[in-house]
């Protein structure tokens, strides 16, 4: 291997490493829901995201 593809490969598990420590040290978006609410709170997001992709067609 060349020196610069292990040094790609260093940095990018270096990145991955620090984006994995500060997704675990968020606390969750669901944290302290129902079931019920989770599941509506998804459906209000997917349907926001629909419209969304509907409107960039348009």
């Amino acid at each position: 291997m060349s020196v610069k593809l292990v040094d790609k490969k260093t940095e990018a598990k270096r990145l991955w490493d620090e984006l994995r420590k500060s997704i675990s040290q968020r606390p969750s978006p669901f944290a302290g829901m129902s079931e019920e609410e989770v599941i509506k709170h998804l459906r209000k997001i997917r349907k926001e995201l629909w419209e969304k992709k509907l409107a960039a067609r348009s």
